[in-house]
C-alpha cells in the first residue's frame, strides 16, 4: 500500500511540473508566471510534510533535469528537497499569521526562481519576484481554502 502511495506522489509531482511547463510555453513572454508546482510544493512543506516525500521530490527533480535543463542530474532534485525541508523549518518557527505564511511564501518563490535574481541583478527582478508571489500566495490560499473545507460536515 506504501508503495501505491508513493508512486501516486511520484505521478502527481511530475504531471503538476509538466503542467506547470505547459503553462511557462503559454506565457513565455510575460514576467508574471502562474507556478502550480510551486504551490504543490508549499502546500506538502507547510501541512503534509514527511519522508514520504522525498523520493517524489528526487524523481520530480530528475525529471526535469532529463528533459528540461542542461544541469547535471540531480541538481533540481536537490533544489526541491532543500525547498521543502527550509520551508517546512522556517513556517514552523514563525507563528501562524497571514502576513508570517505570506513572507515564507515570498521566500519561497525566491528560492523557486533564484535564476531571476542572480542573472538580472535589478529593482524590476525584485518587483517581479513580488508581483509573482502575490498571484501564486492568492492562488495557494483559495486552493488551501477549498482543501480545508469538509463538505460532509456543511448543511445546505
Amino acid at each position: 500500500m506504501n508503495l501505491i502511495k508513493n508512486l501516486s506522489y511520484i505521478f502527481l509531482f511530475i504531471f503538476v511540473l509538466t503542467l506547470e511547463l505547459i503553462f511557462g510555453i503559454f506565457t513565455e513572454f510575460t514576467d508574471y508566471r502562474f507556478l502550480p508546482f510551486l504551490i504543490l510544493l508549499f502546500y506538502i512543506s507547510i501541512n503534509k510534510f514527511s519522508n514520504s516525500f522525498v523520493f517524489a521530490y528526487f524523481l520530480a527533480g530528475i525529471y526535469y533535469d532529463l528533459f528540461y535543463t542542461s544541469n547535471y542530474f540531480g541538481t533540481t532534485s536537490v533544489k526541491f528537497i532543500f525547498f521543502a525541508i527550509l520551508i517546512n523549518y522556517v513556517y514552523q518557527k514563525l507563528d501562524n499569521s497571514l502576513y508570517s505564511e505570506y513572507l515564507v511564501f515570498l521566500l519561497a518563490v525566491i528560492i523557486y526562481n533564484y535564476e531571476i535574481i542572480i542573472f538580472s541583478l535589478s529593482f524590476s527582478s525584485f518587483m517581479n519576484i513580488l508581483i509573482i508571489s502575490i498571484i501564486n500566495y492568492f492562488l495557494f490560499k483559495l486552493i488551501n481554502i477549498t482543501l480545508k473545507r469538509d463538505v460532509f460536515k456543511k448543511s445546505i
